[in-house]
């Protein structure tokens, strides 16, 4: 099967129309199966299958691209989680701004959450200013880095997803029990 897919890798990057269609034939029902048992009913399966080998096959052709770790299939299914995501965090974001969420905090009722939503709470209530702020930007408002970066005091967007990362782990850290 390796020598297989590097000769169709091969024929990618020639822009084989041919190995375009036994990629798309070969790993059709494995990825319709594989997302539409992780998404709901309101994700086009076809859709995100197409622009995903669509995708993959101008990744080989434009960039030629040669993949280190992994195969063909693997990285098929990588470009369609993050097209995946795109689509919510780009259906979701404007929904959460139309609906005037964008900066208005609710009254929780503390009797109807779970054990682990109130340990959520107590964490980011011992978070300093500055974590709360950049999880509150990017999960609450759903801004890029790219768009913290111009609203914060953050140099760049590495700078801006080091810290939320940071922020992350010392959340979860309070969470599980620790001092972090």
């Amino acid at each position: 099967m390796a020598k297989n897919s590097i000769t169709l890798e091969d024929r990618l990057r020639k822009g084989d129309k041919q190995a375009l269609e036994e990629v798309y034939v070969q790993y059709k029902r494995t990825f319709l199966s594989f997302f539409g048992s992780r998404t709901e009913g309101n994700v086009d399966l076809e859709d995100l299958y197409q622009d995903s080998v669509i995708a993959l096959y101008q990744n080989f052709v434009l960039k030629n691209l040669q993949l280190k770790k992994g195969s063909l299939k693997t990285y098929l299914f990588a470009i369609g989680k993050n097209k995946l995501a795109a689509s919510f965090k780009e259906k979701y974001t404007p929904l959460r701004q139309e609906l005037g969420f964008a900066e208005t905090f609710f009254e929780i009722d503390e009797t109807q959450l779970s054990i682990e939503q109130k340990k959520l709470i107590q964490g980011y209530i011992k978070l300093g200013e500055k974590c709360k702020e950049i999880l509150r930007l990017y999960y609450y408002r759903g801004l890029t880095d790219k768009e913290i970066v111009e609203q914060t005091e953050y140099k760049d967007e590495n700078t801006s997803k080091s810290n939320r990362s940071r922020c992350l782990k010392k959340l979860k850290a309070l969470i599980h029990g620790g001092t972090k």
